[in-house]
C-alpha cells in the first residue's frame, strides 16, 4: 500500500513517499531539489523499523516527517494485531457455539427418553412412547440448535452494511458489497473528497484516491458520496484540482509544472510570473530556459492567491486589479 508524506518548511515542500508491499518496502524522499530513492525487501519488523531509522539519520528527514511514518508502522501492527485478535474471537466464539448446540441437544434427548420411559411405565405400552420421546427431544435440540446458529450468524451478517457515521453522514458498506452507479457533478465530487480528507488520519492525504492514469478512485470515495459515479474525474496529484473526463490531459500538465515551480522558486526565490500580467500567468519561458520544463505545455496555467499553488482556472481580472 503506497502512503505519502508531505509538509511544507516555508517555501520548501518535504515529501516521504513509502510503498509498503507484502514482500518489501519502496522509499522515495523529496526534499526541494533533491531526491532519493531506495528499496529493501521486508524480513523481521525490527529490521523494517531499523532501516528507516537509518535512512532518516542519513537523509536528516524532518522530525515531522519521521513521527508520521513511526505513527503509520505503529498504527499498522496494532491493525495486524486487531484482525488477529478477531480471528482468535471467533474461534473461541464458535467452538462456544457447537459445544451449546452438543449440549442443548443431548439434554433435548435425555429429557425425551425419560419422558417417553415414564410413559411406557404408566400405560404399560411397551417402547413407543420412549421412540416417540426421543424423536421428540431430537426435534426441540435440534430446533433449539438452529435457533442458536439463525442468531449468531444473522446479527454477524448485519455488519455487511453498517452505520458508520463520517462526515459526509452517509451510510458505509463493508467489502464484498455493490455500489450503485450514480450521476455524480463536479460540486458532489468536490464536497466527498472534503469530507473523505476529514475523516484520513494524520500523515495520510488525499493523494491515496488518485490511480496512475489521475483518474479518482471511487471504490474508497463510495461510502461519502453514495455510490459510483458513472463517469470518471481525475484530480492532481500536486494541487488536488479536479477536472471532468473532457479535460483529463491536465493533471499530469499542472503536477509536472508545479513541480518545475517548486524548484524554481528554490532557487531564484521569487515565482516565474510574466511581467506586468494582471492574470499571473505560469511564465513557460523562463522555466524552459532555466531548464525547469522541457517543452512549452499548450495551456495557460495561473497562481492562486496561495503562495506557489498554480491552477487552470482564469483568475477574475478585478481580483487582481486588472
Amino acid at each position: 500500500m503506497k502512503k505519502e508524506f508531505v509538509k511544507e518548511h516555508g517555501k520548501m515542500l518535504e515529501k516521504f513517499v513509502l510503498d509498503n508491499e507484502a514482500n518489501w518496502v519502496y522509499i522515495q524522499y523529496i526534499r526541494g531539489n533533491f531526491e532519493k530513492t531506495s528499496y529493501f525487501l521486508k524480513k523481521e519488523p525490527e529490521y523494517t523499523n531499523e532501516y528507516i531509522e537509518r535512512f532518516f539519520n542519513e537523509y536528516n528527514v524532518s522530525e515531522e516527517i519521521q513521527t508520521e511514518v513511526r505513527s503509520y508502522f505503529s498504527n499498522e501492527k496494532k491493525s495486524t494485531d486487531s484482525h488477529l485478535q478477531e480471528f482468535v474471537n471467533f474461534l473461541i466464539t464458535t467452538l462456544s457455539l457447537h459445544i451449546m448446540i452438543g449440549v442443548a441437544l443431548g439434554l433435548s434427548i435425555f429429557g425425551g427418553y425419560k419422558l417417553g420411559v415414564k410413559l411406557d411405565t404408566i400405560t404399560n405400552s411397551g417402547s413407543a412412547f420412549t421412540i416417540i420421546g426421543v424423536l421428540f427431544g431430537f426435534a426441540v435440540g435440534a430446533l433449539i440448535g438452529y435457533v442458536m446458529i439463525y442468531n449468531y450468524f444473522g446479527s454477524h451478517s448485519m455488519n455487511g452494511l453498517t452505520k458508520t457515521k463520517g462526515s459526509a453522514g452517509r451510510m458505509k458498506k463493508k467489502d464484498g458489497l455493490d455500489w450503485p452507479s450514480i450521476e455524480a457533478t463536479l460540486p458532489d465530487v468536490h464536497e466527498a473528497i472534503r469530507c473523505f480528507s476529514k475523516d484520513l488520519p494524520a500523515g495520510i492525504n488525499r493523494t491515496i484516491l488518485i490511480k496512475e492514469d489521475y483518474s479518482i478512485d471511487f471504490e474508497q470515495l463510495a461510502p461519502y458520496i453514495g455510490g459510483i459515479p458513472t463517469r470518471p474525474f481525475y484530480m492532481s496529484k500536486e494541487t488536488y484540482e479536479i477536472f471532468e473526463e473532457k479535460e483529463m490531459e491536465l493533471p499530469p500538465i499542472i503536477d509536472k509544472v508545479q513541480k518545475a515551480v517548486n524548484l524554481y522558486y528554490k532557487v531564484n526565490n521569487r515565482y516565474p510570473i510574466k511581467p506586468y500580467d494582471s492574470l499571473h500567468r505560469v511564465n513557460y519561458y523562463q522555466l524552459i530556459q532555466g531548464h525547469y520544463l522541457d517543452e512549452k505545455p499548450e495551456t495557460d496555467l495561473y497562481f492562486t492567491d496561495y503562495d506557489g499553488l498554480i491552477t487552470s482556472l482564469k483568475p477574475n481580472r478585478k481580483k487582481l486589479g486588472g
